[in-house]
């Protein structure tokens, strides 16, 4: 028997060790050991590598070691919040294609939901509800301590608020928040993943001061093996189906939809001693997609390699490079105009396009599709057909990131840490508008020449992070420890972008080359933010800990007025579980570990740069410079500042076969950032961001464990989480309400008002009589909010021997959604049994469906199964196989929905009408759902 002190300070193993299989789990022995079974086996071997962390699958382990939001490694007793660490072997079976739906299951309190089924678009975070009504709400994102880019909304030149046509008001002409957007998270390499830590915003991101009110993920890579070399390599081979149980019309996946093939090859290297380490890992992957003449189809490249080296006895080198190389192609979606497939068949707007029949005669489609003849029909499926093949909108990714870390150790107490790297982002859009497509769907007369046009959108993203930092830990006995950790951070980002366009182009042109007319804008935007930080945590007995921080900070997004910013944190940490009068409950294995914690921090979320500054608009008029107003400005501009405290405690008990974290948490964002108009004195109209505003989200995070199984050879558990949330503006300073996102005032909107929820639906509202017929019509009114007020996930793994079962799912309650292709159905004169036929009162549907708005307002409440998955690990025998073991795995991504909704209430344009602005969904548009996947793997490991 071996038994190991708890503290993993007071015992750390770095040497790789070689034991026999282990056929026991392990058990607490006492309050202050954990003990390990160690039994011969004469057919198995088996290897180990305990460093900081010494879990033996214990299913809360207070000695894990956590890096993020604490300025260096810390034992997870010590920390007064909650930190979510995710294993790579745990992300490793998914077989999804992005870091945000990867982590959708994996992070306990947080909603990742993908916008749509479009490669690449945005997708909707929400984690503990939305803390700001301007700034998107996505956490930001470092990968080996380097921050990326996450821009998770569409790009500002690339998208427009003036509409679209076949004669376009602005160069870019595709409008912003109403059509699927690129998101820097769809690029993000996935290979190499040794595991990942997600911290919630407030007193556990203090230290990451004006940067990390929405919360931190940080992405480790593996840097080698200790025990020599390892290598495996995998084929991935599968088909999609389009989700259709969403769509009204049964005839519409007959006009829209193929089957999908998606091949996926992966090949990982490792190697290593206690010396040096290196890691390889690199895919390629091809799907089709479900859209006919592979409109959405997708290639992925992505490779990343990581290593370290023990320079001396006191220094080490770790490094990691990561690329990806993406491409795909995106159908026309949302509102983007001219003749898109959903709006034709499920908003019914076929009735818009034109047919001759059979006899001559030019007619309309049928706004009902499942109603039209054969032949009907069969012109319809025709003009889709050449529709979709004559679409071309292709976007292409380079994405490269590196980080380089140096550790010095002088003292064996002393860890000194400085990390340099660099990420950078290149994107390129091309749309491709022919003369062709344009007289095919009837906006251009036939011989029109002149009105084709390629547009082309570049944007280049810089980010580059500097962070060094010391840790000194000091123990004395069992009585005192303190971990004292202070540092300096720099990262500075450059966003530029270019958007250029020829018109009057020929068919057939990939270029612009030749062009009629060219027309050209540039943008650029940079930031510089640097700051100090110091944490230092004092424990006593190694079960009392005081949890103290602070950090400063400026940037350029601050005017003089505003100067350095100030973020203080201050937290708790209880390891009751150790207390002596616990230690029968302990012993008996009733209770195996209890800790209580809770802390109060700040953290903020900076404005947009360059925003406090009063600008003259200079631009061109007839060949010459002219000047107008510009930007207003606000020299007061700060950072939004969440305050937020927190108290819960994580437990284990029942002989480790349960077990349950509890989390309540309220936080406030003061001086939030608010659209504020111009009084009249200013001699001008315009509007200006100022920190006005004040919103507060308060709820409970749990989660349960359950070991229901636990042999020799089963194992099960099932896991669940309920979340709750409840977001308020509790000030808007005075300012009326506002919309920030969605569509005009006599549709449908997103918007904030005191009192309401950040985002809730702002519609017309028809209110009735008691006989059905119309009272009145109420204009901009609450129609419910798009932020749930509960959410969870529940999964379920099953192993016995050598085979692995596994599901994640999980459903939201109380927030809404509006379906504007029921909307649109009824505008063509399609029943919808929700309206009362009295209600229109002799008024046709075309005149009055936009009456009626809230009547095409849903519940959005959902369960969905995300993944359902089956493998079997076979092990060759022999004396030396060059194969040591084959794992053959299938899964099914996304095989059941249960909605309240008629629609899919994810499936929604994320709504955000600028770079970078809060979205919060709620609006079903034109819109795919994510298709439903089958993927057979095989995996070799050598």
């Amino acid at each position: 028997m071996i038994h190991l002190k708890r503290e993993a300070n007071l015992l750390t193993i770095t040497s790789l060790v070689a034991f026999q299989s282990l056929a026991y789990l392990p058990a607490f022995a006492n309050p202050g050991t954990r003990a390990m079974m160690v039994t011969d086996d004469d057919h198995a071997n088996v290897h180990a590598e305990m460093v900081d962390t010494m879990r033996f699958n214990s299913p809360i382990s207070l000695d894990e070691v956590v890096v993020t939001g604490q300025g260096g490694a810390i034992e997870r007793r010590r920390l007064s919040s909650n930190v979510t660490k995710i294993s790579g072997k745990d992300l490793q079976k998914l077989t999804v294609g992005r870091m945000d739906e990867m982590l959708r299951n994996a992070i306990p309190g947080v909603q990742f939901s993908l916008s749509g089924a479009q490669p690449g678009s945005t997708s909707v975070i929400k984690a503990r509800g939305l803390s700001s009504a301007f700034s998107n709400s996505t956490p930001i994102i470092y990968i080996d301590g380097v921050r990326t880019d996450n821009l998770n909304t569409g790009a500002i030149l690339n998208y427009s608020k003036k509409g679209y046509g076949a004669q376009p008001y602005t160069i870019g002409d595709m409008p912003m928040g109403e059509m699927a957007a690129s998101s820097a998270l769809s690029d993000i390499s996935m290979e190499n993943i040794d595991h990942i830590e997600y911290v919630s915003g407030g007193a556990a991101t203090t230290l990451y001061g004006s940067d990390a009110a929405n919360g931190v993920i940080q992405i480790f890579t593996k840097k080698g093996s200790s025990d020599g070399f390892h290598a495996s390599a995998s084929v991935d081979m599968g088909w999609d189906r389009a989700t259709t149980q969403f769509y009204h019309f049964r005839r519409t996946a007959d006009l829209l939809n193929q089957t999908g093939f998606e091949q996926r090859y992966r090949l990982s290297l490792a190697g290593g001693n206690s010396k040096y380490g290196y890691s390889l890992g690199a895919n390629m992957m091809e799907n089709t997609g479900v859209v006919i003449h592979n409109n959405n189809a997708h290639k992925r490249y992505d490779l990343r390699f990581g290593s370290r080296a023990q320079l001396t006895t006191q220094l080490e080198y770790q490094n990691s490079f990561g690329f990806v190389a993406d491409d795909y192609n995106r159908s026309r979606n949302g509102n983007q105009g001219f003749y898109t497939g959903l709006w034709f068949t499920e908003g019914s707007a076929s009735s818009r396009f034109k047919f001759t029949d059979s006899h001559g005669h030019e007619q309309r489609y049928p706004a009902d599709i499942d109603a039209a003849d054969d032949d009907t029909f069969e012109k319809m499926r025709a003009f889709v057909d050449k529709a979709e093949a004559l679409q071309h909108y292709r976007e292409s990714t380079k994405h490269f990131q590196t980080s380089h870390t140096l550790l010095y150790k002088p003292l064996p107490q002393l860890t000194v840490k400085g990390v340099f790297g660099i990420d950078y982002r290149a994107n390129n859009n091309k749309e491709i508008v022919t003369n062709e497509y344009l007289i095919h769907i009837g906006e251009k007369h036939v011989g029109t020449t002149d009105a084709g046009r390629v547009n082309n959108f570049d944007r280049n993203y810089f980010g580059l992070t500097a962070d060094i930092n010391a840790q000194y830990k000091f123990y004395h006995a069992n009585r005192l420890s303190n971990v004292l950790t202070a540092g300096f951070q720099y990262f500075n980002t450059h966003d530029r972008q270019a958007i250029y366009r020829g018109t009057n182009v020929r068919d057939g042109a990939k270029v612009m080359s030749g062009a009629g007319s060219v027309q050209a804008d540039e943008w650029l935007n940079f930031l510089h933010s640097y700051g100090f930080y110091a944490q230092d945590n004092i424990g006593l007995f190694n079960k009392y800990y005081v949890d103290l921080g602070a950090r400063v900070d400026y940037n350029t997004a601050f005017d003089d007025n505003v100067k350095w910013q100030f973020y203080p944190k201050l937290g708790l940490s209880y390891v009751m579980s150790d207390e002596p009068f616990l230690a029968p409950l302990v012993s008996s294995g009733m209770l195996s570990m209890l800790r209580v914690f809770c802390n109060y921090g700040v953290a903020g979320s900076y404005p947009p740069p360059f925003a406090y500054q009063r600008t003259i608009s200079v631009t061109g008029y007839q060949g010459k410079q002219a000047g107008t107003f510009g930007q207003f400005g606000n020299p007061d501009l700060g950072p939004e500042k969440k305050h937020s405290f927190e108290v819960g405690f994580e437990s284990s008990f029942l002989h480790d076969v349960a077990t349950l974290s509890f989390t309540y948490y309220h936080s406030v964002t003061k001086g939030a950032l608010f659209t504020v108009p111009t009084l009249p004195s200013a001699g001008r109209a315009a509007s200006y961001l100022a920190n006005i505003g004040e919103i507060s989200n308060l709820g409970v995070e749990m989660a349960l464990a359950l070991n229901v199984v636990r042999t020799k050879d089963w194992q099960t558990t099932l896991r669940t989480t309920v979340n709750t949330n409840r977001n308020r503006v509790l000030s808007a300073g005075g300012t009326v309400p506002f919309s920030i996102g969605g569509f005009g005032p006599e549709t449908i909107q997103t918007a904030v008002e005191e009192g309401k929820p950040v985002g809730f639906l702002r519609g017309n509202k028809a209110v009735l009589n008691a006989d059905g017929t119309l009272k009145e019509v109420l204009r901009m009114q609450d129609l419910g909010s798009t932020i749930p007020t509960c959410y969870g996930n529940v999964s379920l793994d099953v192993h016995y021997k050598n085979c692995s079962l596994w599901m994640s799912s999980d459903y939201q309650t109380g927030s809404y959604v509006h379906s504007f292709d029921r909307q649109f159905r009824f505008q063509k004169g399609l029943k919808d049994n929700v309206v009362p036929q009295s209600a229109l009162m002799g008024r046709k549907q075309k005149d009055a469906w936009l009456d009626f708005t809230n009547y095409f307002v849903e519940k959005a409440d959902f369960f969905k199964v995300r993944n359902v998955g089956l493998s079997y690990l076979y092990h060759l025998k022999g004396s030396k196989p060059v194969v040591k073991s084959v794992l053959f795995s299938m899964s099914v991504n996304n095989p059941l929905n249960f909605t309240a909704a008629s629609v899919d209430p994810e499936a929604v344009i994320s709504g955000a009408h600028s770079q970078g602005a809060v979205a919060s969904g709620g609006l079903n548009y034109a819109t795919y759902s994510l298709p439903r996947q089958y993927v057979f793997s095989l995996k070799f490991n050598l």
